[in-house]
């Protein structure tokens, strides 16, 4: 048999003479837009660029309005702001997520519930949800995580028998779809974040999506300083609203703002998103077809209701009965040896994440004894996230679905070579 990679074998992919495809992707169009930036000497504060993106962006998203802020962390907390979520309130999310999601719950003194997720897709169980609703509860926070979808369809069922906001993290969801809609279109407010490895980048950055003109109006306020939003954006809104003083301005924010140059890179990142996405389901489609014929690894669920997929990483379930009781840990790195590039877990679940420990700011977050309790992670059970973040997960970077079926057929046999050689391991 064939010596693995990680053993001293050759490996299955030639990275120096066969590299994968570059990430982030620019061109002439980038530097042309950003020495025009440059020249003008309009480098941020509302300047045209943010604005021409904000309304591609809103366009693309399906939404009536979209507001670009620093990243998407920040979009996350000035969502909950403009919704009124806050101290008493609690907000439902999955336990398998980026810190952030969690992070900016107890940003605002709202309490985050940390639930389980469905196993096929990884993402928000909404059996969870019903079982975690209280009095209190006040907002959901689905994400659609890696190449899977949130059930919408469930989750906004529960939002409104329960009058509930819904918050949507579409941080690795750029441009897809569920039931012809866009992410960021369903819920009240979509965040997404522009950070270096998200599919569509400009380094750092985030955009908040919205069909309502009052919290529109909102988050582009708290995230200028507290300044009404300047231009005729807004139309026919309410004033009265209980976040504007009497002089109808804010009464506090800070400055979360973007640059125009940054504005300038999304603009021509957003024009090439839909055929890199279109290139990047092609191939995942092809590449989980392949899975169908090797033992121990299988796709994450694509629902027929997502009728547009965006994928922010390449991400698979493995089973290490079927490699001769491989851990999940040597899996991956015989791939990586194999195929030449970074392979992951999942996140880990936040009720034992390493980034996420409100306790470590007792001055910031130790508002009394009953909410210290409260936002303790470790109060919360997650055996699905524990199960995948410690026996399944697989992580790809998306640039690997930018190659070709070679490709493709490339990571599939080096899957073959180390399903034949895992006696070795």
């Amino acid at each position: 048999m064939t010596k693995l990679a990680i053993n001293g074998g050759t490996p299955s992919k030639d990275v120096k003479n066969n590299p994968w495809p570059a990430w982030p992707v620019w061109g002439k169009e980038e530097e042309v837009s950003l020495l025009e930036v440059l020249n003008s000497g309009v480098w941020s504060y509302n300047g045209p660029k943010e604005r021409e993106f904000n309304k591609l962006f809103a366009e693309f998203t399906g939404t009536k309005y979209a507001i670009c802020t620093v990243n998407g962390t920040v979009t996350l907390q000035l969502a909950l702001e403009a919704l009124g979520v806050g101290v008493g309130d609690e907000v439902i999310l999955p336990g398998l997520t980026w810190q952030a999601t969690a992070a900016t719950v107890i940003d605002v003194n709202a309490t985050p519930i940390l639930v389980d997720v469905c196993e096929d897709t990884w993402c928000i169980d909404p059996k969870e949800i019903e079982k975690a609703i209280t009095p209190r509860t006040k907002a959901i926070m689905p994400v659609h995580l890696y190449g899977a979808f949130a059930d919408m369809d469930a989750v906004m069922e529960i939002a409104k028998k329960h009058d509930l906001y819904v918050i949507e993290d579409c941080a690795h969801k750029h441009g897809g779809e569920w039931n012809g809609k866009k992410a960021g279109s369903i819920g009240d407010v979509g965040s997404f974040s522009y950070q270096l490895s998200k599919h569509l980048t400009a380094g750092e950055g985030g955009s908040m999506t919205t069909n309502n003109a009052d919290l529109a109006e909102r988050m582009d306020a708290l995230r200028n300083c507290g300044r009404r939003p300047e231009g005729d954006e807004y139309i026919n809104v309410d004033k009265g609203a209980g976040v504007y003083g009497d002089d109808g301005n804010f009464l506090q924010s800070g400055n979360l703002r973007i640059t125009e140059f940054q504005a300038a890179i999304l603009i021509e990142g957003l024009k090439r998103l839909p055929e890199q996405n279109a290139n990047r389901d092609s191939n995942g489609a092809y590449l989980n077809s392949l899975f169908l014929d090797i033992p121990g690894v299988s796709p994450l669920k694509r629902d027929k209701r997502e009728t547009k997929k965006a994928y922010f990483n390449f991400a698979f379930r493995y089973n290490k009965g079927e490699f001769k009781g491989l851990s999940v840990e040597k899996f991956r790195a015989a791939l990586e040896a194999e195929i030449g590039i970074g392979i992951d877990s999942s996140y880990e679940p936040l009720n034992n994440c390493s980034l996420y420990v409100p306790h470590t700011k007792p001055a910031r977050h130790r508002l009394n004894e009953k909410y210290w309790a409260e936002i303790d992670p470790t109060r919360f059970s997650l055996p699905v996230c524990d199960k995948i973040y410690k026996e399944e997960s697989v992580c790809i970077h998306h640039k690997v679905l930018m190659g070709t079926k070679a490709d493709m057929d490339l990571i599939a046999d080096a899957i073959k070579k180390i399903y034949n050689n895992a006696g070795d391991l």
